[in-house]
């Protein structure tokens, strides 16, 4: 089994809410060989109709799981932690929030950052663009997620390495008089 991890943050992020279900990321989802899809939606909403074809009409709309299209799809709001959901994946769909992007680099997880286009100050976009040209993760906007996530380099990007802290301290140091 190969599971996807999507994450859309705490906030309302509906473009991204709504791709998660659309045929073309589904379809996507399946051709890289996903067979269960988990999804951390946050405070965002489904739109009613295709939220219906997918998990019924019975379906609360706080969390779910289901079968379509040969995908194991389940949905929740929030967890206390979305680690354990984050390291069981093979690969992570999440929004550009630094804390999620810097956690799935140093667990090593492929990931592709989905960009929220209405954000004003989109440092956000800033953070991903730097990442992509370092070849660390692939970045869209909810509607190019399908075709961004067959790019042939999805499972070639490079690991992150984090810098080593002791150099960055002993830079301080050094700036502030400081002797080791």
């Amino acid at each position: 089994t190969m599971t996807c991890f999507i994450t859309v943050g705490s906030t309302r992020f509906d473009a991204l809410t709504n791709e998660i279900l659309s045929e073309a990321t589904l379809s996507a989802l399946k051709r890289l060989g996903v067979t269960n899809v988990v999804a951390q939606v946050g405070a965002g909403e489904f739109e009613s109709k295709r939220f219906e074809e997918v998990f019924g009409s019975s379906c609360d709309r706080d969390s779910g799981s289901t079968t379509f299209a040969g995908l194991k799809i389940e949905f929740y709001r929030y967890k206390p932690s979305i680690a354990e959901d984050m390291s069981k994946a093979k690969f992570v769909i999440g929004h550009a929030g630094a804390g999620t992007v810097l956690e799935c680099l140093r667990l090593r997880k492929t990931l592709v950052v989905v960009v929220n286009e209405l954000l004003m100050d989109n440092h956000q976009v800033e953070l991903a663009a730097k990442l992509a040209d370092l070849d660390h993760v692939l970045y869209c906007v909810p509607s190019d997620l399908a075709q961004t996530m067959v790019n042939p380099g999805l499972f070639t990007l490079q690991p992150y390495t984090p810098p080593d802290m002791a150099k960055v301290a002993r830079h301080i140091d050094g700036l502030m008089g400081v002797r080791a």
